[in-house]
């Protein structure tokens, strides 16, 4: 099949949903609040405290090491003050896509917690990778992160059998899962995953580090741009750190990466960063990502 012949049927597919479940109601409620200019306190928390789960695990986000709180944080109200209020939102709206997702069944054994340890790994990552830079970007690196490779699980339940084979395919030859998609499919995750967020109408920096995590230079909006090369780096870092999913294959630290160029010209303080030191700062973390995700996952 063609490139052009494939995107047309890997699209109609997108469009039909007939495999891929539609967007929570709670995602899009949270979304039509973050959306609202004049968002306050007394809209967001109520669609958050609806649910249950998804409140229990945006408490125990604020009060991880992640976000360094020396006290407990009790309250919703409490977390939106530590997480800030568009990010809370951002962050509730990946949850709510990362569960929704993760209730497919998994015939061919792929050990889909293995994604979302790599993808909440590079959300933390890429969270870490902000505050050392001290760059505001409007949106959560943690969110983010989360969804950055959800094209993987939505290309699983289109062709379980091929993406088997996709798997194999990158482990056997070193390559990446895009070029493995690429050659299997005739599309990658990243486009498979852009048109489902289009389709769910995700906010943008969601859908831009979807899309373009692997080239945030694409990305035309300044702030959504920084964000999605923060996204790159983490995923990078996550990758020399083993929090990976099917590969454990990474070439080089990202000297030269376009995202590396992006966070440094919008951070003066990355002249000055010391990047091995950075990666190396990383292996403390593993372990407490590696045991948040369980706490958030409930594995």
């Amino acid at each position: 099949m063609s490139i052009e012949r494939s995107h047309k049927y890997y699209r109609e597919q997108i469009n039909s949903l007939t495999r891929i479940p539609s967007l929570p109601l709670i995602a899009t409620e949270l979304m039509q609040v973050t959306n609202d200019d004049r968002l306050s306190v007394n809209q967001l928390l109520p669609i958050i405290e609806k649910d249950p789960p998804l409140a229990m695990k945006v408490l125990k986000i604020a009060n991880s090491a992640y976000y360094g709180m020396h006290r407990k944080v009790e309250s919703l109200r409490h977390a939106l003050v530590i997480i800030g209020m568009k990010e809370l939102g951002d962050l509730s709206i990946g949850f709510s896509v990362m569960n929704t997702l993760s209730d497919s069944d998994d015939p061919a054994g792929l050990h889909w917690d293995k994604l979302w340890e790599h993808s909440a790994g590079v959300g933390h990552i890429a969270q870490l990778l902000q505050e050392s830079l001290g760059i505001q970007t409007g949106s959560s690196p943690y969110a983010l992160g989360l969804l950055h490779d959800v094209g993987k699980i939505i290309l699983y339940r289109l062709e379980p059998e091929k993406y088997v084979q996709i798997i194999e395919y990158a482990l056997e030859n070193l390559t990446s899962a895009e070029e493995a998609e690429n050659h299997i499919l005739g599309i990658d995750h990243m486009t498979i995953g852009s048109w489902v967020a289009e389709k769910w109408q995700l906010p943008e920096s969601i859908l831009n580090a979807i899309k373009y995590h692997h080239s945030p230079e694409l990305v035309q909006e300044p702030a959504n741009q920084v964000s999605t090369a923060l996204v790159q780096i983490a995923d990078i870092v996550a990758n020399l750190q083993s929090i990976s999913f099917g590969r454990n294959f990474q070439r080089s630290i990202p000297r030269e990466e376009t995202g590396w160029v992006i966070l440094r010209n919008a951070s003066q303080k990355l002249a000055e960063m010391d990047f091995e030191r950075f990666v190396m700062s990383i292996e403390d973390e593993v372990i407490v990502i590696k045991e948040l995700v369980k706490l958030l996952s409930g594995h």
